[in-house]
């Protein structure tokens, strides 16, 4: 009988750990070789988000009217309605402007009134000074006739004073046709003072109703209603003001629709143009829709105000759209496929 041998057990022992730890480090490492493969195919895709948009779109705002910087918004044809050409589809309060118009027109009014009155007054001025000219005259033909009569029949006396009384008619006759004429051109001058400030009074009345026109805008042609949004991702709603400049609405090119993209400033460097992009929409994810990107932007801008996160901008063309729902401002969820000119179209 053989005695008990420690250091053979232990080797046997340490032998069988041996095995057991090769056997779990062979299926980690297969694990691992599995999971890589899996990791590399996930790269290829890179999911974003964004929103459908117009490559071509109307945007409308308060107009421009003198001296008025501040607007209320009267009136807003409802966001995602249908408009055809001349449809007014966004008003503001033109009160302060009907009071000036209203100003205007009565300063107008009066103006006119005081031409009227100038007119008759100035022929009835020109009118007396005409009758004292032919008074004049007359006088002057009686003073011809006296010094007509020959010096054989009167006296010396007599017939001096008679060609005085001539020279004096002839005198008072060009001075009364000066005075005539002069009060005619002081009187047209009047008349044409009064002319031109009606003139632009008139020419201000037009501006004043031209500028409450304009302050109703029309649709310049078909599309449909989409609010604008600030850098909060506000809507402006009747009611708000806004200054001169700020877009309130716009009407998109429907038939020019096309998908904007927000990558993570991390994956920017992964994008290029050519890529292809798989997309559903949110509103109706059942349906997938296929495009490519076309371009890209060429700076990396904060998302928001309230969202600090670094994205950069890439545009989608698409090649399947359906334009009977879709609409822009609509949210996407899409897939990059990052090898340049991949497709995973049906």
């Amino acid at each position: 009988m053989k005695a008990f041998s420690p250091p053979s057990s232990v080797g046997g022992f340490t032998g069988l750990l041996a095995l057991v730890a090769v056997v779990l480090l062979g299926g980690c490492s297969a694990d691992k070789n599995e999971a890589t493969p899996a990791r590399a195919q996930t790269s290829e895709v890179l999911r974003v988000t964004g929103d459908i948009e117009s490559a071509s779109s109307a945007f409308f705002g308060p107009p421009a009217v003198p001296n008025i910087w501040q607007y209320t918004i009267a009136f807003m044809a409802p966001e995602g309605r249908k408009v055809k050409t001349g449809t007014p589809i966004l008003k503001f309060d033109p009160q302060e402007l009907m009071t000036q118009l209203r100003d205007k027109r009565n300063a107008l009014n009066e103006k006119q009134k005081q031409l009227e009155k100038q007119k008759i007054v100035a022929l009835e001025v020109v009118a007396e000074l005409k009758l004292k000219q032919q008074e004049a005259r007359a006088d002057l033909d009686k003073a011809r006739l006296k010094a007509d009569i020959p010096v054989q029949l009167l006296a010396s006396r007599d017939y001096r004073e008679n060609k005085l009384k001539l020279k004096l008619a002839e005198l008072t006759l060009e001075l009364r046709q000066e005075e005539v004429q002069k009060e005619q051109r002081v009187q047209d001058t009047e008349i044409n003072i009064f002319k031109r400030e009606i003139a632009v009074l008139e020419s201000e009345v037009a501006q004043f109703q031209g500028s409450i026109d304009s302050m109703t805008i029309k649709a310049a042609d078909e599309g449909v209603v989409i609010y604008t949004v600030d850098r909060r991702n506000n809507k402006l709603e009747v009611g708000d003001n806004v200054w001169m400049g700020r877009r309130v609405m716009e009407l998109p090119d429907l038939s020019r629709l096309q998908v904007h993209l927000e990558v993570p400033e991390r994956e920017s460097a992964r994008i290029a143009v050519g890529q292809a992009v798989k997309f559903v929409i949110d509103a109706a994810p059942e349906a997938q829709f296929y495009g490519e990107i076309v371009e890209l932007a060429s700076v990396i801008r904060t998302k928001s105000r309230s969202q600090p996160a670094r994205i950069f901008d890439a545009t989608v063309s698409m090649k399947n759209p359906d334009l009977s729902f879709m609409r822009p401002g609509m949210s996407v969820s899409a897939e990059i496929y990052l090898q340049q000119g991949a497709t995973r179209d049906p």
